[in-house]
């Protein structure tokens, strides 16, 4: 689940209050956005309210014993001594149950504010990801790059051996890191025929590159739920994504992609509970490992979304996994 922690329905009990039962129910993890100052999209609405997502996952695993921790994805306005301490102690707190997203960011204005060159953010999200590979490796660590220097440092406590990276984005240049720094890779919201091309792209260059076998894929679809699947549709705002999916087509040049209902399948998952886990199962049978449920459209109606995800669409995949 992506935590309710932005926005003008986002409450202290939405966030904090239901992550236990969140636990008990089946789920497997819950995830936070990062942004130093929140700028919504056009369908996010006009609140500025976010939790910043370090701070908020520590209360969390205070909370919790199983659910995974996960950040989707923090951006690199930090210095990564900085972040490469907050996920150790983290990871601490919650004995090692997190999963490290990363991101280069793409809001100009973040950037601007902390007097970090908006234009070289790729090179830098790398040497982040090389600095927190090391700092979790070793102690008296040193690093010479273009950005960032130091000598004999050690972060303690680290995250265990074994703590999952992943990269978050849809580039040519998302899916290199990934395959070359990280254990998963987080596309944004895209187009199936996108995630697809995305998908056979990622098993060609493994195979060619034979760094790795494989690396995780997870996948973040808006939701709507109901038990009236018109009604579902309907309040997830179809028009504002469609919007949004026009500008992303002209943004990334998606070939034989255009702004219709049929190419916002995958993106969204909206449907009664059966339509919902049909979804889903969809992008299983794709290759996706884990989906992480975005109800940001409908967090006014988080508790009853929450139950019916719970009692109607986690069961088909409690099966599945048993099976």
């Amino acid at each position: 689940m992506v935590l309710p922690h932005f926005g003008k329905h986002s409450t202290y009990e939405r966030v904090f209050g239901h992550v236990r039962w969140i636990e008990e129910v089946g789920f497997d993890s819950v995830w936070v956005r990062d942004h130093l100052f929140f700028q919504p999209s056009s369908f996010e609405g006009k609140s500025t309210h976010i939790l910043e997502p370090f701070t908020t996952l520590a209360a969390i695993g205070t909370l919790t014993h199983r659910l995974k921790l996960g950040t989707s994805t923090v951006v690199t306005y930090r210095h990564p001594l900085v972040a490469s301490a907050l996920f150790g102690t983290l990871a601490y707190i919650a004995k090692g149950r997190i999963i490290a997203g990363i991101g280069a960011g793409a809001h100009r204005a973040t950037f601007e504010a902390v007097g970090m060159p908006f234009e070289k953010r790729g090179k830098i999200v790398e040497e982040m990801l090389e600095i927190l590979r090391l700092t979790w490796s070793r102690d008296h660590a040193s690093y010479q790059g273009e950005f960032y220097r130091f000598e004999d440092v050690t972060i303690d406590p680290k995250p265990p051996p074994g703590t999952p990276i992943y990269y978050g984005g849809i580039s040519s240049a998302s899916l290199r890191r990934a395959i070359t720094y990280c254990d998963g890779w987080l596309p944004y919201r895209i187009p199936v025929k996108v995630l697809n091309r995305l998908m056979d792209h990622l098993r060609e260059r493994l195979a060619r590159e034979r760094q790795k076998d494989r690396i995780a894929v997870a996948y973040s679809p808006l939701v709507s739920i109901d038990r009236d699947g018109d009604r579902a549709r309907k309040r997830i705002g179809m028009d504002s994504l469609l919007g949004n999916l026009e500008r992303a087509i002209k943004e990334n040049q998606w070939d034989g992609i255009s702004a219709t209902e049929e190419n916002l399948e995958g993106m969204i998952i909206a449907g009664n509970p059966q339509q919902c886990a049909d979804q889903l199962a969809v992008l299983q049978t794709m290759g996706v490992d884990e989906i992480l449920l975005d109800l940001r459209n409908t967090y006014d109606e988080w508790e009853s979304s929450l139950d019916l995800l719970a009692t109607g669409v986690l069961p088909h995949f409690r099966e599945d996994r048993q099976a």
